[in-house]
């Protein structure tokens, strides 16, 4: 028996956000773009990118993700109906494609290299640069609900005026490279201050500069002295989604794409905690190449 929807809870960034106004098309019902997720509970929702592990409970939902090894289709014990299909780059391609929706091809590709970090098109450049000018500014009702209209020129426009202040991301970028160290003989990480708005912004495009200097690039996003999520990235040929066991085995949500993945504690860690788990954790991926 398929779930009884009555709201979408999507992930915050582009492409969540994109997913979310492209699937209202289907379920014009609210909108929720919650950003602490792991004492979430969910119940009779469509769920774009969220998923069992990284909520306290979802039961009795529709799942629509992309992150994952192996597709998945159909029901769970908790009465969740999954799309899984990890060949998408984009959640809202999977969207589109699945329902059959209208979605220009040059918006599905800019959102699919968001996704990705690849930043090949202007359109592309130009969202990366609006979100990370102010992620947690971000409009995501807004913008969902432009989608939902089709009003991809009012959502550029907005994307074109908001970039205006990337050049401070870009400043403070530089400096969280700066401040770098070695955890392994091939990754660097830094840290960044999840609530100072520009190291908060800053922190991708310093993790894509990292990657270009060491194999594996981190970052660590902390509030005071508590690891609060982080983020994994290489440019080169490794397979960074099998690291995920092992992270997900130290009480951490990890997830991602083979070259980018993401990961959340889901108890308290300190820094020293959390990479020393990193550590052995690279040191299975090791093995395993």
């Amino acid at each position: 028996m398929k779930p009884e929807i009555n709201r979408i809870v999507a992930h915050w960034d582009w492409d969540g956000v994109v997913g979310a106004g492209l699937l209202s098309r289907i379920y014009d019902l609210p909108l929720e773009f919650p950003t602490d997720l792991k004492d979430l509970t969910i119940e009779n929702a469509a769920c774009i990118e969220i998923t069992p592990g990284r909520v306290k409970s979802l039961r009795n939902s529709l799942i629509v993700d992309h992150h994952g090894t192996q597709p998945r289709q159909g029901p769970d014990k908790q009465g969740n109906e999954w799309i899984l299909e990890p060949e998408y780059k984009a959640v809202s391609s999977l969207i589109a494609d699945y329902w059959q929706l209208e979605f220009p091809e040059e918006w599905r590709t800019a959102v699919e290299e968001v996704d990705t970090a690849n930043l090949n098109s202007e359109l592309a450049a130009t969202l990366w640069r609006a979100y990370r000018t102010d992620t947690q500014g971000f409009p995501h009702q807004q913008v969902a609900e432009m989608v939902k209209k089709g009003n991809w020129k009012e959502i550029q426009e907005w994307a074109e005026k908001q970039q205006a202040e990337y050049q401070k991301v870009q400043e403070k970028a530089k400096e969280l490279v700066e401040k770098s160290q070695k955890l392994t003989a091939d990754t660097a990480y830094f840290t960044y201050k999840s609530d100072d708005r520009w190291e908060r912004g800053a922190s991708k495009d310093a993790i894509l500069m990292l990657k270009e200097k060491a194999s594996i690039a981190v970052s660590i996003g902390m509030e005071k002295q508590t690891v609060k999520k982080g983020t994994i990235a290489t440019n080169k040929n490794i397979d960074l989604t099998k690291i995920d066991e092992h992270l997900n085995s130290q009480e951490y949500k990890s997830g991602g794409h083979e070259a980018i993945v993401g990961f959340q504690p889901l108890k308290d860690k300190t820094l020293e905690q959390t990479l020393k788990d990193l550590e052995n954790a690279l040191k299975q991926l090791q093995k395993r190449i």
